[in-house]
Formats: C-alpha cells, sequence, structure tokens
C-alpha cells in the first residue's frame, strides 16, 4: 500500500463535501498506518479512480443537451492491458474535477453518471451547466473528444438501506436531478426494495428537462411518481403521453398534499443554496426530523 499524499488548500472545493478531502486523507493514513504495523489493508475496495490521487480521463463524446447544457462523457484509456478496474461509486456520490490554469488551480465537485446500463464503453459521464462568470464550467464547455482531464473521488456519504423509509420525497431543481437518478435507478432495479419515491422537480423551461426521457421510463414501475414544474410557459406543449409536466412553479401546497409526514419519510433536496434552504425550512416548520432531510 502506497503512503497517501497530503492533499493542498485548493484541492478541497470548499462545498462543504461529506467526508472532505482532508478527512478522506486523516482515514487513508490510518489504514497505511495499519498496514505498515500489521501488513492488511481493511476495509477497502480497489476503484479505478482515487479519492487522493487524481486520475486522468479522456473525453470521448461531448453531446449539447440545450442552450447552456452538455453532457460530457469520460473514459480512462491508459490502463494497463491485464488491469481490469471498474470506475465504480455509490448512488448519489460526485467526483471532484481539477481545472489547472496559468494562475494556479481549482476544484469542483460533479455527480457520475451512467447513461447506458452496463456499458462497457466509457466510464462516467456529467451534465454541465454553463454560467457566464463560471470558470470551469467555461472549461468544460470548452472541451473535444480526445481532451484529457483530472479527476478524483468518489465522495459522499449517503446510504441506501432497503426499505428503511416508506417514502423517499425528492426535490430537485435544474441539474440537481443528476445525484437522484443513480437513487432512482438503483431502488427501482431492486426487487426486494419497497420504498415508494416522488420526485418533485424544478425546471426554468421544458427545454431545460434534463434526463426526461429516463424519468418518463421509470414512471412504469409501481412504486415511482414524478412531477416536473416549469418557471416559463411551454411554448409547444408537445409532451408524451400523461407526462407529468405542469406549467408552474412548485407551491407549498404541492409537498403539503403528501402529508402526514412520518419518521417513515426521507426527504433529498439538491439545487441551489436558495432552493435548498428554502424548503429545508419548510420542512422542519412541518416537524420533520433534521436527520430525515438529506441536502447534496
Amino acid at each position: 500500500m502506497k503512503q497517501p499524499e497530503e492533499p493542498n488548500k485548493e484541492d478541497c472545493c470548499n462545498s462543504g463535501c461529506s467526508p472532505c478531502i482532508f478527512e478522506v486523507y486523516e482515514k487513508q493514513l490510518r489504514l497505511y498506518k495499519n498496514f505498515q504495523e500489521c501488513g492488511e489493508i481493511l476495509d477497502q475496495k480497489e476503484n479505478g479512480i482515487s479519492q487522493l490521487e487524481y486520475t486522468t480521463f479522456t473525453v470521448i463524446n461531448v453531446n449539447s443537451l440545450c442552450d447552456f447544457h452538455k453532457i460530457i462523457t469520460f473514459k480512462k484509456l491508459n490502463k494497463e492491458k491485464n488491469e481490469i478496474q471498474k470506475i465504480w461509486w455509490n448512488p448519489g456520490d460526485h467526483f471532484l474535477l481539477k481545472y489547472c490554469f496559468d494562475t494556479g488551480s481549482c476544484t469542483r465537485a460533479y455527480t457520475p453518471i451512467k447513461m447506458t446500463p452496463h456499458s462497457q464503453e466509457f466510464d462516467f459521464s456529467i451534465i454541465v451547466k454553463q454560467y457566464h462568470t463560471g470558470l470551469v464550467s467555461k472549461y468544460l464547455h470548452s472541451l473535444k473528444e480526445g481532451d484529457q482531464t483530472l479527476w478524483r473521488g468518489p465522495f459522499g456519504s449517503y446510504e441506501i438501506i432497503p426499505n428503511k423509509y416508506t417514502r423517499l420525497i425528492m426535490l430537485a431543481q435544474g441539474t440537481g436531478i443528476t445525484p437522484f437518478i443513480s437513487i432512482i435507478d438503483k431502488i427501482l432495479n431492486n426487487e426486494d426494495d419497497f420504498t415508494k419515491i416522488v420526485l418533485f422537480y424544478c425546471c426554468s423551461s421544458e427545454d431545460k428537462i434534463l434526463l426526461r426521457n429516463e424519468l418518463y421510463t421509470y414512471k412504469s414501475f409501481w412504486n415511482f411518481t414524478y412531477k416536473i414544474f416549469l418557471n416559463s410557459l411551454s411554448k409547444n406543449g408537445a409532451h408524451k403521453y400523461h407526462e407529468p409536466v405542469h406549467n408552474q412553479k412548485l407551491k407549498y401546497d404541492d409537498l403539503l398534499v403528501l402529508k402526514p409526514f412520518t419518521i417513515n419519510d426521507q426527504f433529498l433536496l439538491c439545487g441551489s443554496k436558495l432552493f435548498i434552504n428554502e424548503y429545508k425550512c419548510f420542512l422542519q416548520n412541518e416537524n420533520v426530523l433534521h436527520e430525515n432531510i438529506v441536502s447534496f
């Protein structure tokens, strides 16, 4: 086992990750010391991506989803011939991208997704929204096939425990749908998990509904329901058959129909800080337990 390298301050993305890169380092350092003393490595799986060292992934595909969103697909191409190393992560985890520029470097967190189940053609994809003042998002939107990028991970503490909760109620805004899609997929494809999933997905307009086809496919499962809320009116209204798209913003009343909220309900929130804080306060005012509210 190789001694872990202590991360630099700029390796922290300052997004409140759990665990933080420095916590990961401390854990790996304890494992390394245990290895030196006992010759054993405990609680560690082989993964093709590391939490402490950056791994090079090559861009193999870039697709535009709409004016400001792209889906970028990556693959680790420098694998040795006899090496079989999967890139794995738990649903809800994120990876950290390192962007280097002339005067320094910075990192940003992105949620990996696997668009094609069990595909060996690539390792992971991310959905990126371009912000006018976003240094890293502009860099990602400029990537072309063959470009190399630096990633480390996975990071995250969310754990799916089958049937622990009766209902899983998700509130997503924009690209906040990405950590939820793998959680939904994991639960729905476990025949022994009877958790009911309710998703409220907020988008600025119809052309910015991300992973729309995947959500519509999940609609066929008995334990999944969802609603999409649009800030602006749909122009053509070309919805799929019985697709639950609503030309209105999400309101508290839309959530109140799910009452009573119980200790058997878990709430997952992902979106802007304003979005998360607003609905966290709403749920707390409805006496939802703090530990039953998880933010991504």
